[in-house]
């Protein structure tokens, strides 16, 4: 109940606000599907109104060459890192009349009395000759994934490879962005771009952030991966190109394939017709590799003029703090100088600063720290007489790869007080060489035993512990503790040489743990990985539970083994159920809400207790 409540609650804050935004917060977009199309085709042009869903349809006024006709709006909240966003895009078909280049708008809206104002598109419409359909039939719908040329699957999915600056300096560091760009395809399983070039070290691409981005009046998705660049010798380099590796899903061709109310690119198989007989042959796979063109760049030696003595090759842009703790001490005692350094550039070329003058000091090699964008050196000073009254001025010297000039930072001197250390007085005593024993009187009786004539009255001593209850409770104890050992060692082998039962007997605890995470996932909304943590713990339980490969563990396989098995149609029949929502879930997510996600781990819970309870 409280739950639901919290999320009426949540739901309620996201959606009550939306009408109160202010017209300067809304950011008005136009897209179009396809800037080139021929005569027979159709394209969707997009208005989209991005900080509000409270805009209302746009009536558009006649477009030279085409015909017009709505189709609906269409929502969406997000929530990235804590802050919701909304939108609204209110969708038309455009069918053109004739043959020739188009330039529809600019377009105007007026919200909330502020005009908002989006750039112009144009679009392209060439002859088709196989758009010779007879009148009456309509517009042809857009072909197909997987009719699509390598020439038009170039402008739906490619690389792009930027660099800050195309001459840089050796050992700069220098940020690389590869971005892909994708149009209304399915992608999936994107691997991390790959960019070797000979005499630049570079670190591991890591995706920064996910955006949609107009080029050319069409929307794409964005994936941008940045990385820096430090190059280890000088000389011209082709940087590039850059490499992604991904897998293209596509619908599967053939004449038994069914259309739908929402047979397009982007809906296809979110409502198959049969979800149970050939959903699983409705989609295909297919690896791409995705190049991006090539950059040159020239990496040049750091100049010789007005290079500071005290410098040791630090590049980029930074600044320097320097603290001394404590300002008042005693001779002998230790002073901490820290001196930070921050800023932007390749850090792994900065060197602790420099003392001007070390006169007077005991000094120790710094410590280093490293933090984000930061280096903290922590260095100790002993001063070794009061005479000291003072820490001598420090030095920071490094090469600003943006000004292309030589740079010295100064801080100091820093003023200190230092007292006298009271000496102590260290005395030497002279022991006697020759020293004498005290003679000790010795006592008779006391030092000297006499022998005993007889041997008087003998009694027994000691005790017998075989007398004693806890003596035998202890044997017996130890007994079965030997024998426990005994039957863990056995059981401990059966468990290695028995890979069998080992399986067995771990499955039922890996199931548990997988179905906790899973209701875990499902209270923190996470959709993709709940799916993907199902799909992994009902694989792994079924491989161990019959002593097969997790790999070979398929829908068809496992069929079979239950057949053999004998287990009831009914447990096959929510077997195949959960595999078949996994598959659908990669491609249409939306369709799942919470109360169905609930009936999967049912499913699932309901499945593994009665392959345990059965014994099968």
């Amino acid at each position: 109940m409280m739950k639901r409540f919290l999320f009426l609650f949540f739901v309620a804050l996201v959606l009550i606000p939306a009408p109160l935004v202010l017209a300067g917060d809304i950011q008005f977009e136009v897209t179009v599907e396809r800037t080139r199309l021929g005569l027979g085709e159709s394209t969707e042009l997009n208005l989209t109104f991005h900080g509000t869903q409270s805009v209302a349809a746009p009536k558009l006024e006649q477009i030279d060459g085409f015909e017009v006709r709505y189709r609906g709006p269409s929502t969406m909240v997000s929530i990235v890192k804590g802050v919701v966003s909304s939108s609204i895009t209110h969708v038309y078909t455009l069918i053109p009349l004739k043959t020739g280049t188009f330039t529809i708008g600019p377009f105007s809206v007026d919200v909330s009395g502020k005009t908002l104002t989006a750039k112009p598109i144009t679009i392209e419409v060439i002859s088709s000759t196989a758009a010779n359909a007879p009148t009456g039939q309509g517009p042809q719908q857009e072909k197909p994934a997987w009719q699509i040329s390598e020439e038009e699957l170039k402008d739906r999915i490619f690389l792009t490879l930027s660099i800050d600056k195309k001459k840089i300096y050796l050992n700069e560091a220098v940020p690389v962005v590869v971005k892909l760009y994708v149009n209304r395809l399915a992608v999936r399983d994107i691997q991390p771009p790959v960019l070797e070039v000979p005499g630049v070290s570079l670190l591991k691409f890591e995706p920064v952030r996910q955006y949609q981005e107009n080029l050319g009046g069409l929307l794409y998705d964005v994936i941008e991966y940045s990385a820096n660049l430090v190059a280890l010798k000088t000389g011209d380099f082709t940087l590039g190109p850059a490499k992604i590796n991904c897998n293209l899903v596509l619908r599967r061709a053939g004449p038994t394939m069914r259309r739908n109310p929402f047979d397009d690119e982007f809906f296809k198989g979110f409502f198959p017709d049969d979800i149970f007989n050939d959903f699983f042959d409705r989609y295909e796979s297919y690896p791409l590799e995705l190049k991006s063109p090539s950059l040159p760049i020239t990496v040049l030696h750091l100049p010789e003029e007005e290079r500071p003595e005290d410098f040791e090759g630090a590049l980029g842009d930074f600044q320097m703090t320097v603290e001394a703790n404590p300002l008042q001490v005693r001779s002998g005692d230790p002073i901490t100088l820290k001196m930070t350094i921050k800023g932007q550039g390749n850090f792994d070329t900065v060197r602790p600063p420099k003392l001007k003058s070390t006169e007077g000091f005991k000094v120790y090699e710094p410590q280093l720290k490293v933090g984000q964008n930061e280096k903290v050196f922590e260095q100790v000073l002993i001063p070794e007489s009061e005479k000291v009254n003072q820490i001598p001025e420090v030095s920071f010297s490094y090469f600003n790869t943006q000004k292309e000039r030589y740079q010295t930072i100064t801080q100091g001197p820093i003023p200190i007080v230092v007292t006298p250390n009271p000496e102590a007085q260290t005395k030497l005593v002279e022991a006697s060489q020759a020293q004498t024993k005290a003679s000790v009187e010795e006592r008779l009786g006391k030092d000297i035993l006499y022998l005993k004539g007889s041997l008087g009255n003998l009694r027994r001593q000691g005790v017998y512990f075989y007398r004693w209850a806890t003596f035998w409770i202890f044997n017996v104890a130890v007994l079965f503790l030997f024998l426990g050992i005994y039957a863990f060692g056995l059981w401990r082998q059966r468990l290695v040489c028995d890979e069998g039962y080992a399986r067995r007997l771990r499955a039922q605890a890996k199931a548990k743990k997988g179905i906790k995470r899973i209701e875990d996932l499902l209270r923190k909304g996470k959709k993709d990985e709940f799916f993907d943590v199902v799909f992994k713990t009902l694989r792994e339980y079924l491989a161990d539970r019959f002593g097969l490969s997790v790999g070979g563990i398929t829908l068809d396989t496992i069929e079979v083994v239950l057949k053999e098995k004998k287990v009831s149609a009914g447990l096959e029949d929510k077997l195949r159920m959960i595999f078949a929502d996994c598959d659908l879930a990669r491609y249409a997510p939306a369709q799942f809400d919470t109360q169905k996600m609930q009936e999967i781990i049912a499913n699932l819970k309901e499945v593994i207790n009665y392959l345990e309870k059965a014994k099968v």
